[in-house]
């Protein structure tokens, strides 16, 4: 067996479980070896009672007559008879305990993919925006996807386990029946199956790493092609599209193609040398014994050990093989558990008086700061506008400022509290922030509006009102009127009103737009603008905006450049 690939991929795998986990692998292991020994008993008690059927005189002596007077019974026929239904007894318990085991170990495999995709998902959730800003989203779907390898590969080391105790069991009782013909079986069985083994787990694990790969390419060709579908349409490029998807797919099909061959191939070669090992146990046993009724019991019991190790060496060496191969999706699922989380509190923050930056400098990349000493008082109440050139640092400064991304240096003062980790959640939940692309997801109005927030009929109609789109949705359906995928049954105007309402239905009491209106014609945007300065009259207005008019109504606005915050009426740096 090849200890030195098993061994690491277990215990890397054993390192990852919870203690509940780790428990329930325990019983199931105990479980594994209790039913290696029923089988082990299933095919020694075969032998005896052969034996006893075929030569009733055997209970005149040895372990047959102490059995045959332990029991007390008045004649060989009737214990012979009890003997067999026992065994028919037994071999039934054999099949509820074996199917027992099979449904132990699969909902152990399951509770693994869930375990994995739940700790994936609250990794990729934990992470700091920073770092997901320099991830691609269809990559992390396709590693949380791995949970279901990392479950497979479980559940293969778990059957792994079983044969290869239900293979030493049969095999010690092979030693004990026959101990010469046993180490002929062993040398040939074995060199056939250490050469497999190391063919097997270099290519499984060459072909493992090209499926990862393989299917990291086709999730961002499906992200990447379904998110700019108009685009493609317009531009006419499926065939290239096309191109990529079918290489990526061929180089997964190949793989897994290799894998299944190399999978089955053990199972025919096995065979063929396990019977014809057979054939040349009866032929010596014959030779030795010269009678026909001695080999009779020997070679059933033989016939039956080989009959049970050798698809059990199978499975074995296709468990090995599935292991190798899926080794690369527990490697990759291990790193990502590993990534740097943010721990974050719901410590108590109050906002009455002002917002205030004191030297704020961030960098997505170190050694590039985006921002360079930023300091900023906004008022509670304020209206604020903020522009400059793309690239000037304004959309990161109000992501500093709403708790999406942690300054790299300086501080941020809410009425003189410092924003931190413990707070960061409280605060940010009296952010309301309206993008400039809407991401409506495909379902109802009520359920884009609330938004994982718990829905409340009430809330969102006053939130829509609020918005000025309720009128339009008392034609259709109202809160229940369906969007479609991002929003594709809905004009933009109306994507942004809805946008509106989400930000405003947990009543925020600052409300962001981050250049919310830009894909907008004037007419629109300026009756998208009226409802909004209308709803925050009573809240501080954060708005990033290019044109003049969308910010003409703010109270003070705010020039950046290079990273930097300049007063728009004599440029001096604040």
């Amino acid at each position: 067996m090849k200890i030195d690939v098993l061994l690491p991929v277990i215990g890397k795998l054993y390192r990852l479980l919870s203690g509940k986990h780790k428990a329930y692998l325990a019983a199931l292991t105990a479980l594994t070896i209790g039913l290696s020994l029923v089988e082990t008993i299933g095919i020694s008690i075969i032998m005896p009672f052969i034996s006893m059927a075929s030569e009733p005189g055997l209970l005149d002596s040895g372990w047959y007559k102490k059995a045959f007077d332990l029991f007390g019974f008045a004649d060989k026929k009737t214990f012979i008879v009890f003997f067999g239904a026992a065994i028919i007894v037994f071999y039934l318990f054999r099949a509820v305990y074996s199917v027992g085991h099979i449904y132990s170990i699969n909902r152990f495999s399951q509770a693994m993919y869930k375990y994995f995709s739940q700790k994936l998902f609250t990794t990729f959730l934990s992470i700091p925006y920073r770092a997901y800003a320099q991830k691609n989203s269809a990559v992390l779907t396709q590693i949380i996807g791995e949970s279901a390898n990392v479950s497979s590969l479980a559940l293969n080391v778990l059957q792994a386990a079983s044969e290869i105790f239900t293979v030493l069991f049969v095999y010690t009782l092979m030693v004990v029946m026959n101990w010469k013909m046993t180490l002929v079986l062993t040398v040939f069985l074995l060199c056939t199956i250490l050469s497999f083994l190391r063919l097997m787990i270099k290519k499984s694990k060459a072909q493992g790493i090209k499926r990862l790969e393989s299917s990291r390419k086709l999730s961002c060709v499906f992200r990447e092609t379904f998110g700019n579908f108009k685009f493609v349409k317009l531009k006419g490029n499926e065939e290239g599209i096309l191109r990529g998807f079918n290489a990526s797919l061929d180089t997964y099909s190949r793989s897994q193609v290799a894998t299944n061959t190399i999978g089955i191939m053990p199972k025919t070669i096995l065979e063929s040398i396990g019977f014809s090992l057979l054939v040349a146990a009866v032929i010596a046993i014959l030779w030795i014994y010269h009678d026909a009724s001695r080999v009779i019991p020997i070679i059933s019991m033989y016939a039956l050990a080989l009959y049970r190790i050798l698809p059990a060496m199978h499975r074995l060496l296709g468990n090995v093989n599935n292991i190798a191969y899926m080794q690369h999706a527990l490697d990759i699922v291990d790193e990502n558990l590993r990534l740097p989380v943010e721990t974050e509190g719901t410590a108590a923050v109050s906002f009455n008086t002002n917002i205030r930056l004191e030297n704020i400098s961030f960098s997505y990349i170190e050694g590039t700061e985006v921002l360079r000493s930023v300091s900023l008082e906004i008022r509670k109440g304020e209206k604020i506008a903020i522009t400059g050139e793309s690239g000037c640092g304004k959309s990161t400064l109000v992501d500093v400022i709403i708790g999406i991304h942690k300054p790299t240096d300086g501080t941020i003062y809410i009425d003189d509290v410092p924003l931190t980790s413990a707070n960061i959640r409280a605060w940010r939940s009296n952010i309301g922030y309206i993008p400039q692309s809407i991401y409506l997801f495909d379902g109802t109005v009520a359920e884009n509006v609330a938004f994982g927030s718990r829905p409340d009929e009430a809330k969102i109609q006053q939130a829509l009102q609020t918005a000025n789109i309720w009128d339009f949705l008392t034609t259709k359906e109202g809160i229940h009127t369906r969007v479609g995928e991002g929003g594709i049954q809905l004009s933009g105007g109306q994507q942004q009103r809805i946008g509106i309402a989400r930000a405003l239905y947990d009543d925020p009491g600052v409300l962001v737009l981050d250049e919310a209106t830009s894909a907008l014609d004037t007419e629109t945007e300026e009756k998208i603008m009226d409802e909004i300065y209308s709803v925050s009259k009573n809240k501080t207005l954060i708005v990033i905006a290019h044109r003049l008019s969308t910010v003409e109504r703010c109270d003070r606005k705010i020039r950046m450049e290079n990273g930097g915050i300049f007063d728009t009426h004599d440029r001096t740096r604040t």
